[in-house]
This record gives structure tokens, sequence and C-alpha cells, in this order.
């Protein structure tokens, strides 16, 4: 087998990335870019990420002008969702050009770095912004690739340090490009079954992962069997969780007034990020803060300071006594957190989810799973189904209308609302006083959120 071309990113480049406007992709850009890079883009329409890198400098294609290869071009970085028969990928390979997925050039990117990567099913965005968050506080100044948009940081830029602080997505086993100083990994759970064969095949590259970082790993107490014991860890290894049992033992108090507080190694901690879970996520932090040797002091100052990141539970207006939240979630999992700290921190009259299923595959899977944790909401509407990869089996199987069968089965409310400008008339026409209307998918059914909060 020929190995693939690759290109040296230590010297400036003239570089074309292709799916620019995706989560990971559209940071890497910014970030090739600040280190002296000549980038230009390629993206299947125009959207708000785009119109944020023009503006930035970096020219983006889109529509049929998304096919063609800039003169000069010297490699193409493309995202793992874009098919090999792509026209461009087609031009770059009878160009005999390196054609590098996403995950690998960050892989060849972080070689002279000291890279702190963080793993996991659910939290890797909050995480990891919230370590860039803490380490720039602290003066550390890293360079960090974060899946997501976080107000208190800048636009990804090369930091003064040798630190890169980036996310690590299991899927497309794209977290196997990265060696790591530091690595944590919050938690692992069956998803990405359209990539992964089942949890078993998961926990696998999970643990191939772990063992590539080569000084610390930080992992929740969970994991032990899973990753720790397993063999062929080389890094030390720490764990955080709520039992006696774990390295860095966490005792959540509740929150009051919109803060979260806890205690974490016999300290007291504040967070104004809603929910447990992201309790854990901040022990996790915590972890890493520790071997780097950052003072604590600034550490807790950090934690309370540090407002979230976009489209996790973020506050997106307020009318009529009404909050609209908008999330990310797209698991099971994620939903029943979301759900759940959104109850806890509001105490709403009503709790209502406007869901889309991200992906019939997924859909598929978890049907049974996504209704018991919809049914914790008051009010739940199903949009349309968002489909990403799905194959026409998958799009047969399964429903919008199955999933309100199974919340109603649940003992839920719930609905099908094909359309946002129905479901935005709906929602508007039906919440009253002291309810909180979050919207939920890792789809577009944010622009639900923005809109419902103007027309309130």
């Amino acid at each position: 087998m020929i190995a693939p071309k690759t290109i040296d990113l230590s010297r400036p480049r003239r570089l074309h990335m292709i799916g620019i406007g995706g989560s990971g992709m559209a940071p890497f850009a910014q970030l090739l870019r600040a280190e002296g890079h000549e980038v230009s883009g390629a993206d299947a329409r125009p959207s708000e990420t785009v119109s944020r890198l023009r503006l930035a400098g970096i020219p983006v294609m889109t529509g049929l002008e998304a096919d063609l290869l800039p003169s000069g071009t010297e490699a193409v970085i493309h995202t793992a969702a874009l098919p090999a028969d792509a026209p461009p990928l087609v031009r770059a390979r009878a160009l005999d050009l390196p054609l590098l997925k996403y995950a690998r050039a960050v892989g060849l990117y972080s070689r002279d770095r000291r890279t702190l990567a963080v793993a996991g099913t659910h939290g890797k965005t909050t995480t990891t912004a919230l370590l860039a968050h803490v380490m720039r506080r602290a003066g550390c100044d890293p360079s960090f690739l974060v899946g997501g948009s976080a107000p208190q940081l800048p636009p990804p830029g090369r930091g003064s340090s040798r630190y890169l602080v980036l996310e690590a997505c299991e899927y497309d086993r794209s977290f196997l490009h990265f060696h790591p100083e530091i690595a944590v990994v919050t938690n692992i759970e069956a998803d990405h079954l359209d990539y992964y064969r089942d949890v078993v095949e998961i926990c696998a590259a999970f643990r191939t992962f772990a063992a590539q970082v080569s000084g610390l790993l930080v992992i929740h107490e969970g994991l032990r069997e899973t990753i720790a014991r397993a063999g062929g860890i080389r890094a030390r290894v720490r764990t955080f969780g709520t039992s006696c049992d774990a390295d860095l033992r966490v005792i959540d108090l509740g929150a009051s007034h919109g803060v979260r507080h806890f205690t974490c190694g016999g300290r007291a901690y504040r967070l104004r990020m809603p929910g447990a879970h992201n309790v854990l996520n901040a022990a996790a932090v915590l972890a890493v803060a520790t071997e780097l040797g950052i003072d604590a002091d600034a550490v807790t100052a950090a934690l309370e300071s540090f407002e979230g990141v976009g489209r996790r539970l973020q506050v997106v207006g307020s009318a009529r006594g009404v909050a609209v939240i908008d999330d990310y979630a797209h698991h099971p999992t994620e939903v029943l957190a979301g759900l759940r700290a959104l109850r806890d921190a509001y105490q709403p009259r009503r709790l209502w989810c406007v869901f889309q299923p991200h992906q019939y595959s997924r859909l598929r899977r978890f049907l049974h799973d996504f209704a018991e944790a919809l049914s914790v909401a008051d009010c739940v509407v199903i949009p349309g189904i968002y489909a990403a990869r799905d194959g026409d089996e998958d799009r047969r199987a399964v429903s919008a209308g199955d999933l309100v069968r199974e919340v109603q089965a649940f003992g839920g409310q719930a609905e099908h609302i094909p359309d946002f400008d129905s479901i935005v008339a709906f929602v508007r026409s039906q919440a009253r006083a002291g309810d909180v209307v979050v919207t939920m998918g890792a789809g577009d059914v944010g622009h639900v959120a923005g809109r419902l909060a103007a027309a309130l």
C-alpha cells in the first residue's frame, strides 16, 4: 500500500480547506492563517461561520465554485464527511497534491507542540474551552482548537507558549492522529454507530488513544476497567468522580442564584454553567491545571468567570417571562443531562423542548432512550429529522412520528410539527410566563431559538 502524501506545516504553505465551515475546520483555518499559511476554503453553502471567516481575511468559495481548486494550492485539507469521489478531491489527486483529512492535518500541526487533548462521548467542547480559558487566565497563553464558540476566547490564533489545547473527536478514529502529552477522557458511550460496529469497538479505539498519551491521562473514575486497567497505558493516570475512590473527588453542593457550588480536592469552587455534568467537566480541568502547576487561586477565579460555550445550554433571550435556551444535545444522555440541568437551574412552570433528531441512524438505534429522556420535559415538539450520512434503510426505518409516539408512551406530551415557522408560531402562542423553552439538536434547530426569542 502506498503511503499517503504529506506536507510539512512548520513553514508557510498555500492550503485549501474543503468543508471549512465545519466546527473543527473553521478554527483550524484561522489558526493556520495566524501561523502565516495562505489559507483558502470551500463550503457547500453560505453560513454565519463562512461570513466570519471571510471577515477574518480567508477567501471561501460556496455553491458551484466550491468544486474549484485555487491556483497554486500546495495541499488540500478536508472534512472527514467529504466523499472520496467529491470533484475537488478528484482534481487534487489528478494534480498529485497531498490530501489530508482534518484530524491528520491537526496531528501534523501538533507534532512540535505540547498537546493537551480532550476526548469523550460527551462534554468535549465545553471541557476544551474551559481548559483553554483557565490556561489563558493563568498566563499560559495556549493555542487552541475548540469545536464551538466560546465568547471569552479570542479567535483561534497562535499563543505565545508551545501549548496546544484541542478537542479530540472519536468519529472516524480522528483522535488517533494525536499523541498528546496530557489527555482527558470525560466518558465513553455508544455513539457514532454509523461508523463503529458497537460500544466494544468504541472502547477499543479509546484505549488506543489513551495508549498514545505520554504524560498524564485524566479519566472519569468509571473508566478504570475500560482504560486504566486494560494494559498498554504508559502515562500516569488520575481519576475524577464523585466517589471516595476517585483521585480527585467532587462533592456537588447544588446551585443557588444561577451559580453551581462544589468542592474538589477539599477546595470550594463556583461555576456559572448549569448542570451536574459541568461540575465533572470542571473537575477534569482541575486535574490538568494541577499537573501544569497553575496557581489554585487563579484556577478558582477562572472557573467562576467562565460563561460557557455557544449552543451548550446557551441563553438566547427572555421575553414575557419566557426564557429561551439553545443546546447542542444530540444523544439521549446529553438530552437528559440538559433537561435536568434546566429544571434544577430555572425550576420552570413548564419546560418545553424542541428537539431535532440528528441522523436517522442515531434516532433508529436510540429511539427508546431518546423518548425516555425527552419525557422529562413537559411539552415536546419534534421537527423533521436532520439527515447526515444516512442510508436509505435508516431513512425508511424511522420517522419523527415514531419518536412522538414513544414519548407519549412514556406519559409525555409531544407532537410533530415539520417546519420551523410553524414551530415558532405554535410555541409563541402556547408559552406563558415562567416557562422555559430549550431547542436541542446538532442540526439547524438553533435557528428556532433566535426566531422565537425575537417573536415573544
